[in-house]
This record gives structure tokens, sequence and C-alpha cells, in this order.
């Protein structure tokens, strides 16, 4: 059981059926977690219709119609300022930062004792329970180092654009995003003497390869549905130190080769250069 009061803040945009695949897992999970939903205006038509039928179904959303032209982003900075402040104003102990293109996978009974520890260390303003992936691995060290025992620090950065808020300190540093990218906030918090936490028992990942939008064009990819850990898993996961990647705890629902996740559409040559760089290192 939980004590605190969670939050979760969804950032949607143009992708309804990976919004509802995370709301599906969230509430399979965390079922006592509050969720609001912080929509940057989608006009896309069956999001719409999504949108509209949660909204009938009392689940809260928050609209906003205006972009920012600057962030390749559209205004998701703007909504995290803007969901920020309603788990502030509303007395929410910690506001869980996900994006509609994430999944839970199981629940970490241990999650608030681990978030609490977390938040001990004055320089923790936010900590992130994400899978990593294996395509990512070189140079993991360098940038994740190990801060003690279990927790991770993330070399430069003090906030993400996902991950888990502490809403007392939030408020009395004046967090907030003002940069338009994740690197930049991360950095600018980072100057300010604060780091970005990662603990190795993660329960969420991203969705491989969704459809994302970039200033409002399409790019049309097959994303694939993650499946939740089996018993095995979870147990290995309960007692894991170090870092975690998704290929060694679970699969995809469907025919992929590798959950691999890219932040853009990398293109025939880089995905093939991508598989040849993961199954070389699997052979030796």
């Amino acid at each position: 059981m939980f004590s605190a009061k969670w939050l979760i803040c969804i950032f949607s945009y143009n992708r309804g059926t990976l919004l509802l695949n995370l709301i599906e897992s969230a509430r399979a999970f965390y079922p006592e977690f509050d969720i609001v939903i912080f929509d940057d205006g989608s006009d896309e038509h069956t999001t719409s219709e999504i949108l509209d039928t949660l909204e009938l179904e009392g689940l809260k959303i928050i609209s906003s119609n205006k972009h920012a032209d600057e962030s390749k982003h559209g205004g998701l900075y703007s909504q995290m300022n803007k969901a920020l402040h309603y788990a502030i104003e509303r007395g929410f102990d910690y506001a869980y930062f996900v994006q509609d293109d994430m999944q839970f996978l199981w629940r970490d009974e241990k999650l608030e004792i681990h978030t609490s520890e977390a938040f001990e260390h004055e320089e923790c303003v936010m900590c992130n329970y994400n899978f990593l992936q294996k395509i990512l691995i070189d140079g993991i060290v360098q940038r994740l180092p190990l801060k003690k025992n279990t927790i991770y620090a993330f070399a430069g950065n003090g906030v993400a654009d996902t991950g888990v808020i502490d809403i007392r300190k939030a408020k009395t540093i004046g967090l907030y995003f003002p940069e338009h990218s994740e690197r930049g906030n991360g950095q600018y918090w980072h100057k300010k003497g604060y780091q970005l936490y990662w603990f190795a028992t993660c329960h969420l990942a991203w969705v491989p390869w969704p459809t994302t939008f970039r200033h409002a064009v399409k790019e049309n990819r097959k994303s694939k549905k993650i499946l939740p850990l089996g018993t095995e898993a979870i147990e290995r996961i309960k007692n894991n130190t170090t870092y975690a990647y998704l290929e060694d705890y679970t699969s995809l629902k469907g025919a992929l080769l590798k959950p691999y996740w890219y932040t853009s559409n990398p293109g025939w040559i880089n995905l093939l250069k991508i598989y040849m760089k993961y199954y070389l290192k699997s052979i030796f």
C-alpha cells in the first residue's frame, strides 16, 4: 500500500491508441494513483475521440491549443509546468511525469520507499525508473555513474521529461521547466546543484518505435506493446543492483527482432547498423 498522495501526469499529443495502452497499464499496476492527462492540443481524429470518451468516463483532461513554434516538442514544457502547478495546488506528495508512448510493466510495492529514500538526498528533486535499451549501452557508466548502493545519477542532468518529482521539494526550490528541450532543462537544474537519480528496480518503459509528430508532420511507424513482466522477471528486477535493460526482462507483443526505441526515425541504413551492432555484441 502507498501512504503518500500520487499523481500520474500523462503528456499526450495525437497518439490515442498508445495513450489507452499507458492508461490501462497504470490502472492495472497503480490503481490508487490519480491520473490527469495534459494534452497538447491533439487534432488527430482518433485521438480526439478517445480523449472525449475518457473525459466522459470521468478522467481529468487538461488541454491546450497553443504550441511553442520554437520547440520540436510543441508545448510539452508548458504542459509540464502546468502539471507541476496542478500537483502543488492540489497537495500531492509526488507527481509522476510520463509520456503517452510509455507503459508500466509491473507493480513495485517498494516504489514509495525507494522514492522517499532518493529524496532524502538534498540534491535530488526528480528520480527515474525507466528501463534502458541495450543499443544505448556504450558509455553507460559515464552517462549514468553509480551514486550510492543501487542509486545512479545522470551525468549533467538535474531533471528529465519523465520521472517522479518530490512536490514538497519542488515547491521549496521553485522548480519549473524554462527551456524547450530535455537537455536544456536538465543542464539548467544541474548547474543549480541538482541531480536526476535513476533506480535499478525499473518498472516503466517506452513502447518501441511509436508514430511521432514532428512539427505537425506525422511519421508513420508501427509501434508495439510490451508484455508485462512475468513472475520470474519480477523477482529478478526486484533484486537488480545494476543497469536494467528491457531486453533482459521482457519482449513485445507481435514480431519485432528486439524492443529498441529511437527518438526519431533512424532510416533503413542506420537501422541496419543498429541491428548489426547488437547481434555482433551478442555473438562475441
